[in-house]
């Protein structure tokens, strides 16, 4: 962060949106939600002390292009996506393969092993992994949730009459994916099936509040 703030304050007095270095676009994409707000202060505060010595209005100016530079890199996804095809399949598994942090799953089944293999590499690579699913489903010929199971992915299940019907991931706690779209072959090649992914704050930080519920009332496989 003190390298974006460093920068900007030597572009001082200039539009740099368009000119941006790739390496202050990328860590200002990197950054989450948080530290946004933490570098926004920063930049506030750099700009009283600019003000003082370049005059208000040109400090003022500043600030708004700085904002504005945030706004343009800042990570931000939204996409809607439809099957049968394997376009919402490939969006899934690139958004497990760029997990850096977190992978909450809730989802009703999980048969297509190659989302399961992805679901592997993430926890492979140390991502904290978490399961919740169906406990009826999991039976299922070709549930792959026995075989996560017993690779140490922490899996809770229902254990009731009904179903745990929810069919959703959080991402790093910053991206949401939710739709129809079970994990199955069958929902990728014939289903009419659909799926939004989103960054929005409040859906994911509702999404998140819900996961945790269901994980402390759903049981350990």
């Amino acid at each position: 962060m003190d390298k974006i703030v460093q920068y900007l304050t030597n572009n001082f007095g200039q539009t740099f949106t368009n000119g941006t270095k790739k390496e202050i676009a990328d860590i200002i994409n990197a950054l989450s939600r948080e530290e946004i707000g933490e570098l926004r202060y920063r930049l506030f505060n750099e700009a009283r002390r600019l003000e003082l010595t370049n005059g208000g209005q040109q400090a003022l100016f500043w600030l708004q292009n700085c904002f504005d530079l945030i706004g343009e890199y800042k990570f931000s996804m939204h996409r809607v996506l439809f099957s049968p095809g394997t376009y919402i399949l490939e969006s899934i598994s690139d958004l497990l393969k760029q997990t850096q942090k977190t992978l909450d799953i809730c989802v009703f089944t999980i048969t297509d092993e190659r989302l399961a293999s992805d679901i592997f590499d993430c926890f492979q690579r140390g991502i904290k992994v978490r399961i919740i699913t169906d406990d009826d489903k999991m039976y299922d010929h070709g549930s792959v949730i026995k075989d996560l199971y017993n690779t140490g992915i922490p899996i809770k299940i229902d254990h009731s009459q009904y179903h745990m019907h929810h069919k959703f991931g959080i991402i790093d706690s910053r991206i949401v994916f939710t739709g129809s779209f079970n994990w199955t072959y069958s929902a990728s090649k014939h289903n009419q099936e659909n799926l939004l992914i989103t960054t929005n704050f409040d859906i994911v930080s509702q999404y998140s509040e819900q996961y945790e519920i269901l994980w402390k009332e759903m049981f350990r496989l």
